[in-house]
């Protein structure tokens, strides 16, 4: 049986603050070369020519790199612009093809990524950076989860400042001028993000649109927004269980059972957002507190409920993002009599 190689050259690339290690892996001669440049615009251009120097060229070449945050976002915002097929994968990647040895090294880290990316070529998706404004928007956003959780921990102080009983007069001042500081660099942010989406017309339409879905406020909309700007289906249920909502199953033979459960891992500020819009929407909507409210009749569990009415969001987010339509709050009553006669 013939065996067709898509991509000839598979190049690992192990990033740190200051400077790349890459390992080149010809798959049709077997033979690998490594070199190190500069995490900078003028280290990628070396790279791209130390590249064509051996052959490689975008066509049958991909890289592979680990996600590592900040130290990445560069190199792959000029592979995309320049067109260099780029798959950035987990930071659990190298477990997959750990050896026998104990060596740790960046050079060392390159090779196994470029082992990687032979052994899960059909499997490993290319990435692509976002849009610089969705970019923006997402480091805005973080900075302002940040001051939310500083301002938090001040409130709490706060609270809890009369209980002591050392002279905490001056202790209260400060804190209460911080409070007042964030809560203004906050509103600062928050507008900035506003400004941001406005500029660009696709995500402007896509914000309007979700935010007529019930749940979706200032955070979530900006949020749900910048997480999937540029993709024209989504799948419900992929999101969902990436996000560590889907229930799912424990069982192996016959005496390892539990119900099925979901993972309670995920992005923790999807998970919190999300947990506030379903909060919400079980207070202010009445479709979801009748469903809520008929659930914990039946004995269900609150966090259970919760947890299936941000399944319900999902779903409902997801087909208005498909069918791009805003929300019709009348949808559910006048389908009524459409799912009595099917039932």
């Amino acid at each position: 049986m013939k065996i067709t190689i898509i991509w000839r050259f598979i190049v690992g690339i192990d990033i740190s603050k200051k400077r790349l290690d890459c390992y080149l892996l010809d798959r049709q001669t077997g033979g690998g070369y490594d070199c190190q440049v500069l995490n900078t615009y003028e280290g990628f251009e070396q790279l791209a020519d130390w590249l064509v120097d051996h052959g490689a060229d975008p066509s049958q070449t991909k890289l592979i790199s680990e996600h590592t945050g900040r130290y990445g976002e560069h190199l792959l915002r000029w592979t995309t612009t320049n067109e260099w097929p780029h798959a950035v994968v987990k930071t659990t990647a190298l477990n997959k093809v750990g050896n026998e040895h104990h060596r740790k090294t960046d050079a060392f880290d390159a090779e196994d990524l470029a082992d990687y990316g032979v052994r899960y070529s059909d499997k490993i998706s290319l990435t692509t950076a976002p849009k610089p404004s969705i970019g923006q928007i997402k480091r805005l956003q973080a900075e302002r989860r940040a001051m939310v959780d500083r301002r938090a921990a001040l409130r709490s102080k706060l609270t809890e400042a009369n209980i002591h009983d050392a002279d905490m007069e001056r202790l209260i001042d400060m804190w209460t001028r911080q409070v007042a500081l964030l809560t203004e660099h906050i509103t600062e942010l928050e507008a900035r993000i506003k400004e941001q989406i406005n500029e660009d017309t696709a995500i402007k339409n896509r914000y309007q649109m979700m935010r007529s879905a019930p749940g979706v406020g200032k955070v979530l909309g900006p949020l749900w927004v910048s997480l999937f700007a540029g993709q024209q289906t989504l799948d419900a249920r992929k999101i969902s269980s990436r996000f560590g909502f889907a229930p799912h199953p424990y069982k192996s033979g016959s005496s390892v059972s539990r119900t099925d459960q979901s993972s309670g891992f995920g992005n923790s500020e999807v998970r919190r957002v999300m947990h506030q819009a379903a909060l919400s929407v079980k207070t202010h909507c009445p479709h979801y507190q009748e469903y809520y409210e008929k659930k914990r009749d039946e004995g269900k569990e609150h966090l259970l409920v919760i947890n299936n009415i941000i399944n319900k969001l999902i779903r409902l987010y997801c087909a208005m993002w498909n069918n791009r339509a805003e929300y019709d709050p009348n949808y559910i009553q006048k389908n009524k009599h459409k799912w009595k006669k099917s039932a």
